[in-house]
């Protein structure tokens, strides 16, 4: 049995480079026409574009890619400076902005609740007036200990508790 082993191992190695030999250039063409299909579909996509600049000339591949670049760097470029995105940071701003003023408006504030208002403040550095309520986290009327519950938050009236607290 060994030499059964043997002998199909070394048939094996001595087909190796024939079939790495027939393999390469198979491999070769399946790039090829991977990388051809995408720049004419780049081409496809981007035609009007292609149209605008060199009306009449026959596209080089090197062109296609050349106009995909410019291309992609007009629309990043347009995309920074377009107005949905400046609504979209304002936005954001008028969100944090109401979650500072919220989360400030607590008299008694858990850890949590002053590690994101802190973090809150930390990433808009805009919102300088809202930093003065920093100083009052640090305060101990405003410091409670994790096992305490605020009165002010926990007497929300939620619908699906239907039990009533009495107090003696």
């Amino acid at each position: 049995m060994t030499p059964a082993i043997t002998a199909a191992r070394i048939y094996s190695t001595e087909h190796l480079p024939l079939t790495n030999k027939f393999r390469k250039p198979v491999v070769e063409k399946m790039r090829r026409e991977r990388m051809n299909s995408s720049i004419e579909k780049l081409k496809s996509l981007l035609g009007q574009e292609f149209l605008k600049q060199q009306p009449d000339s026959r596209q080089e591949k090197a062109d296609i890619l050349e106009m995909t670049v410019h291309f992609l760097r007009q629309q990043q470029q347009s995309h920074m400076d377009s107005p949905c995105s400046t609504a979209a940071n304002e936005g954001y701003t008028r969100c944090v902005e109401e979650a500072i003023n919220f989360l400030s408006q607590c008299q008694v504030q858990t850890e949590s609740q002053r590690r994101l208002l802190k973090h809150l403040l930390s990433m808009q550095p805009s919102l300088e007036k809202s930093r003065s309520v920093l100083p009052q986290l640090s305060s101990p009327a405003c410091q409670i200990s994790s096992k305490e519950e605020t009165p002010a938050c926990s007497a929300l009236w939620r619908p699906w508790e239907s039990h009533v607290d009495t107090y003696d």
